[in-house]
């Protein structure tokens, strides 16, 4: 049996669940970890099905779509309840401050307390600075960016948009019809921290709806009511980065950082395209992490300008990427020293949650997905990876908390 299935069995072998979990509610579990092609063998090797009466790949679809969309009613439900409860309304606006919210309000801007000491970060620089030519060197002044402490950080949220490969809606088109555009479907996946164990996954279709659960569920654990930052990973995107300010900006501090993951990637993607040959492009795209790793934005777009016009095939991409580091410059911090003072630079230091919810089981060769089949699975991944699956499928509910299935441990 699948491990998302089997998590809800106690570890003595007792079959206790099934007697209050229809076999149909269980199965839509299995295709977290495998598709729903071998899904549906173990599911007939556990059923005795024969070839005819066997259940068929896409009935074990469309339920894990019908439940995935179930999941995802509940908790727009939930959100809204809980916004409700503090105050905002369903777009996560504050239209009521007098719900327990003060605390908010009166955390605008950074005090020192929640930002690591001037004299240990002059002290870090000092040691990153050892041996290093002058174009490497950090100086405190050039910095733009204060340090958190990373004990008075209300969270780390990583957002990121998902692209699946969509299906097409009828059958191949002849002639020259027949090169359509590619098309995708989208997932917006958001990973949330909470010191070093605390982690939760939400998925949305949509960036707008998945901003106001993001609020929700940092009301509902209680972590805007502590002192700090809230620390927002993003691609640079700008669609993100605006959704971020239209939601936090004047209802307590934030700071967005652009992901080094995404960072070091766009710039491979650039300078492949336009640099001529491999070896030129690698010894650009060394050159260039190396300034930007200490945030030296100038300094890269200098260099950038000055590349000899006989090793470019593409100039044009060589702009694209110079325009992409002036749109996040403000995003773009010494990424080493953040490292050296213990802070994150990227989204997930393991595993990134795209990977686990999406990527893993529905970007390989030959898949194509619906929107709401993609969104469907990826919400209920995201059940699995929460440990939400007994809340769900025993309670019908989602606890939208930390550790979910701590009672169930506890007990």
């Amino acid at each position: 049996m699948f491990s998302a299935a089997k998590a809800i069995l106690p570890e003595t072998g007792s079959r206790e669940p099934y007697k209050t979990v229809r076999f149909r509610e269980l199965v839509v579990l299995f295709p977290c970890d495998e598709s729903f092609r071998k899904g549906t063998k173990k599911i007939n090797r556990v059923l005795w099905r024969d070839e005819e009466d066997a259940v068929q790949s896409r009935t074990l679809a469309n339920m894990v779509e019908r439940e995935g969309a179930l999941i995802q009613e509940h908790i727009d439900k939930k959100a809204e309840d809980i916004l409700k409860s503090h105050g905002f309304n369903a777009e996560g606006k504050l239209i009521d401050n007098n719900k327990g919210l003060s605390s908010i309000s009166d955390d605008s801007s950074v005090s020192n307390d929640n930002c690591i000491a001037e004299d240990t970060v002059c002290k870090m620089i000092e040691e990153l600075n050892i041996g290093k030519e002058k174009d490497l060197q950090i100086e405190l002044v050039e910095l733009h960016e204060t340090f958190e402490n990373p004990e008075k950080v209300k969270a780390n949220i990583s957002l990121d948009d998902v692209l699946s490969k969509k299906q097409k809606e009828s059958g191949r088109k002849k002639g020259s019809e027949a090169k359509e555009k590619k098309q995708f479907v989208k997932n917006t996946v958001a990973h949330i921290q909470s010191g070093e164990n605390d982690t939760y996954i939400l998925n949305a279709a949509s960036l707008k709806q998945m901003m106001t659960i993001v609020l929700a569920f940092l009301l509902n654990n209680g972590l805007l009511d502590r002192a700090g930052q809230l620390i927002f990973f993003i691609d640079g995107a700008a669609d993100l980065r605006l959704a971020i300010l239209h939601l936090f900006f004047g209802l307590l501090s934030f700071k967005i950082i652009l992901d080094w993951y995404h960072l070091e990637k766009k710039c491979k993607e650039r300078l492949s395209m336009a640099m001529k040959g491999k070896q030129v492009r690698n010894k650009v795209l060394e050159h260039i992490l190396a300034l930007l790793w200490r945030g030296k934005i100038d300094l890269a777009i200098t260099y950038l300008k000055g590349l000899n016009e006989d090793d470019l095939k593409n100039p044009e991409e060589i702009k694209l990427l110079i325009g992409y580091f002036e749109r996040n410059r403000s995003f773009i911090p010494c990424y080493v020293l953040r490292q050296k003072l213990g802070l994150r630079v990227s989204s997930n230091p393991v595993e990134k949650a795209n990977d686990l919810v999406v990527s893993d089981r529905q970007k390989h060769n030959g898949m194509s997905w619906s929107a709401y089949g993609s969104t469907g699975l990826a919400t209920v991944t995201c059940v699995h990876q929460n440990s939400e699956q007994e809340n769900w499928l025993l309670r019908r509910d989602i606890k939208f908390q930390f550790d979910a299935d701590a009672e169930k441990s506890a007990a």
